[in-house]
């Protein structure tokens, strides 16, 4: 297939090893965190600030190098980044079951291997989205972004309820196995991508600050972007109150245990599989712009729903799923509409620095807003849940 014809990117054999390393990549990040919260509470027994500041550290890399990293990244060959960054994502998971048994697993520890686990996704994220227009064409940017960013944003939303149930169907050593191996196997699948990737010689670089700064002025420019981008923080800065609100409200005032929060939580998930199929048709049928428009306003109606459990004579896991549902479904189509956005307006050359930009401020908002976390209980293996979506 000719890469600068619109002929489906899912025909590009390159895409789709570089789409299989996304979802596993995912699919790692979401057992990894799952796995790194009910180990601090259940074997070192973490208080609920130390829980936190791990669930916090786990999202806070774009903050500290979510800049330079788009910068570094532009000037680096895509295919390296994400298979080192696919390695060390591994090696910091597997350090975790081997100080258990070494006996020295400490909660310093966990809280590094956050860190690790959190800095390396800044690069993979930042590779990826510069390596599609390499791989796909100008021409199919758009639609390599949207499918990407589908994928991602249905397995934030989905993935903590799946992997919440496989931790009742194994031990949690092995879950550490499964999020190493779903670690290795997007480092190979980078590795054989064959899109080639010439070396830029005596190529003259913009010096380091300004280039640090090119993604802002670029977003703070262009009328689309900016609001965008003002929107997303705004919205993941509600949707980490939103999460930390609905496990005090489940588990205190609803009287819920921890496994009834769990189904309600696997039921509500449903929202989000409905509308990753949705979410397209929707979205060629009305517009990107209008189709956000329209879930923006329905997002505060989703929030309503659970302080209904307080006045309506029914089981309060009703209220937490049909909370969860509503915010799965609104979520994921609102950000697959707007999936592909900025690549349909950004130049090739800055796709890094403006996206680097747009994430330092959408996921930067993701640890501001759980501003209570020592309200959070100590005794909830839930505290990781978020339904915010990488944008």
């Amino acid at each position: 297939m000719s890469r600068g014809k619109t002929s489906g990117v899912r025909r590009v054999r390159d895409f789709r090893r570089l789409w299989f390393s996304n979802v596993s990549q995912e699919v790692g990040r979401q057992l990894g965190t799952l796995a790194l919260s009910v180990t601090a509470v259940v074997v070192l027994e973490a208080t609920a600030w130390q829980v936190g500041l791990i669930t916090a550290l786990g999202t806070s890399a774009y903050l500290v190098i979510g800049l330079p990293a788009g910068v570094w990244v532009g000037r680096w060959r895509k295919r390296p980044v994400l298979v080192t960054a696919d390695l060390l994502r591994a090696g910091a998971t597997l350090s975790v079951p081997v100080a258990y048994m070494g006996d020295w697993l400490t909660i310093e520890h966990l809280m590094l291997v956050a860190a690790v686990l959190s800095f390396t996704s800044v690069f993979s994220d930042t590779a990826q989205t510069a390596f599609v227009p390499t791989i796909v064409g100008p021409a199919n940017v758009s639609e390599a972004t949207a499918r990407l960013q589908s994928t991602d944003t249905t397995m934030q939303v989905v993935g903590p309820a799946l992997a919440a149930a496989l931790l009742t169907r194994m031990a949690a050593p092995l879950l550490y196995v499964v999020t190493a191996v779903t670690s290795v196997l997007p480092a190979a699948a980078a590795w054989s991508i064959r899109a080639p990737e010439p070396r830029q010689k005596g190529v003259q670089h913009a010096p380091f600050r300004k280039s640090l700064g090119d993604g802002f002025s670029f977003i703070r420019r262009h009328p689309v972007l900016r609001v965008f981008m003002v929107t997303n923080g705004l919205i993941n800065t509600g949707a980490g109150v939103f999460a930390t609100l609905i496990v005090l409200v489940a588990l205190e005032d609803f009287r819920l245990s921890a496994s009834s929060y769990a189904l309600a939580g696997s039921i509500g998930a449903t929202g989000g599989i409905l509308g990753s199929p949705i979410a397209m048709p929707i979205r060629n049928r009305f517009g990107a712009i209008r189709t956000m428009l329209v879930c923006y306003w329905l997002l505060p109606l989703a929030g309503l729903i659970l302080p209904l459990g307080y006045v309506l004579p029914a089981p309060g896991p009703v209220f937490v799923a049909a909370t969860r549902f509503a915010f799965g479904l609104v979520v994921v189509v609102s950000s697959i509409s707007g999936a592909g956005l900025r690549a349909e307006v950004t130049p090739l050359d800055m796709m890094g620095r403006v996206s680097s930009a747009h994430r330092f401020v959408s996921l930067g908002a993701m640890p501001v807003g759980p501003c209570s976390l020592d309200c959070w209980p100590a005794s909830c293996p839930t505290v990781w849940c978020c339904c915010c979506p990488r944008a």
